[in-house]
């Protein structure tokens, strides 16, 4: 299924991160769950893409400020709705508690730090030139239900922060993973599902490793790619 996707042949171009959240959502929340879904920066719509085989029976939107990708979301997940617009506004598209599970692959640094990307679409999508973590996190507690499921991907330097503005918003972390480039390195990414208004416990599970020690994929990342048809 991956062999199919498309994205802009310049511009911001996607990589694992889509695949490791995307098999990280379908490990912590049954489809049964999941009424309605909200992909919050979808950008060439590929994450949609990859959750909308676990999920076939879910309606899913996807919202993004850029309009570069979104003829390739359309193309790439052509059962989605996908609407351009700004993050922080999507309270005004849909009733409040519209979603049962928000997902979002988002900018992971903030604006200013380190050299910003003069194309505009590289720029949005790696810094927060149009979109805060707090912004992000806001506008998902405005569209999940009580109850609802939000799922992210972030950097795992950023893990205390993204964790408190989790708190602020009244969202419990319920599960937790990182992801390491090999054993022993210190982790890059972080995997959070959190709950609105939960009053769980954390569960936190082993690393996932993503390279062995002659730089071919570990096991666990080859199941992820073959999960998705990536191989």
């Amino acid at each position: 299924m991956a062999d199919n996707l498309t994205q802009p042949a310049t511009g911001y171009r996607y990589s694992l991160d889509p695949f490791l959240l995307a098999d990280f959502v379908t490990s912590c929340v049954p489809p049964s769950k999941v009424s309605r879904a909200v992909d919050l920066g979808t950008g060439n719509g590929i994450l949609v893409a990859l959750l909308a085989k676990s999920y076939p029976a879910t309606p899913f939107v996807g919202i993004d400020i850029r309009k570069s990708g979104l003829s390739h979301a359309r193309g790439n997940a052509p059962h989605a709705l996908f609407i351009n617009a700004d993050i922080r506004a999507a309270g005004a598209l849909f009733p409040p508690g519209a979603f049962g599970l928000a997902v979002s692959n988002p900018p992971y640094r903030k604006a200013g730090d380190g050299r910003t990307n003069p194309d505009i679409d590289k720029a949005v999508a790696r810094h927060e030139v149009a979109l805060t973590l707090d912004e992000l996190i806001s506008s998902a507690y405005c569209l999940l239900r009580d109850g609802g499921v939000f799922c992210v991907v972030h950097l795992a330097e950023r893990s205390a922060e993204l964790m408190h503005f989790l708190h602020q918003r009244d969202f419990a972390p319920r599960t937790v993973r990182y992801a390491q480039s090999r054993e022993g390195d210190d982790a890059f990414l972080v995997l959070v599902e959190a709950v609105k208004g939960g009053r769980n416990r954390v569960a936190v599970k082993p690393p996932l490793v993503v390279y062995a020690s002659d730089g071919a994929y570990t096991a666990a990342m080859t199941a992820i790619y073959g999960k998705f048809d990536a191989l």
